[in-house]
């Protein structure tokens, strides 16, 4: 038979959750809003070619767990992160470099880092590591620790091409469709 405090622990911890599951939409609604003004308020700066602002666009949309579906859309904040990193934008370089290792979900976002935990995400560790290693010559502080972090989770065949992107043997493609191969 179950005690009376074990039948009060579990309605407790299930109080917990449901009130975390509210509290999680609540936060992702208020980071949908915020999302959404950075985009307003950097849309003109950033079709005008302002690497800063095309960052910043990128930042906003990024990601989707389903990697193109509703206001986060993972193909479209990659292309505007690849133009501010065609101007050799830092932050940018970084940020692809995260997306394509599968790190999609930044700051507290519990309910999209859920998500992303249950739905996975599409990677490849080498560009992630020539992105790496490109916003690291463009003075991305952390960006070397990412880098060596990469480079312990590769093959040795993704370790090799990641070498022959870094030393210009092949190509960094940058845009979503080309990395992973499908929008």
């Amino acid at each position: 038979m179950i005690g009376r405090s074990t039948v009060l622990r579990l309605a407790g911890a299930c109080s917990l959750l449901a009130l975390g599951g509210c509290v999680g939409a609540v936060t992702e609604g208020a980071n949908i809003a915020k999302d959404k003004a950075v985009i307003a308020s950097n849309m003109d700066a950033a079709r005008a070619g302002n690497a800063e602002a095309q960052y910043k666009v990128g930042d906003a949309f990024c990601c989707s767990v389903t990697e193109g579906e509703g206001f986060y859309d993972t193909p479209r904040a990659v292309a505007w992160l690849c133009r501010a990193a065609a101007q050799n934008y830092g932050p940018a370089a970084a940020r692809l470099g995260e997306i394509y290792a599968g790190d999609v979900v930044s700051g507290a976002r519990v309910l999209r880092r859920v998500g992303q935990k249950v739905a996975g995400t599409s990677t490849n560790k080498a560009i992630a590591y020539g992105w790496s290693a490109r916003a690291t010559s463009l003075g991305v502080a952390d960006a070397r620790k990412e880098a060596d972090k990469l480079w312990s989770k590769m093959s040795a065949v993704e370790q090799a091409e990641a070498q022959a992107i870094v030393a210009g043997r092949k190509p960094l493609p940058c845009e979503w469709e080309t990395v992973i191969g499908r929008s």
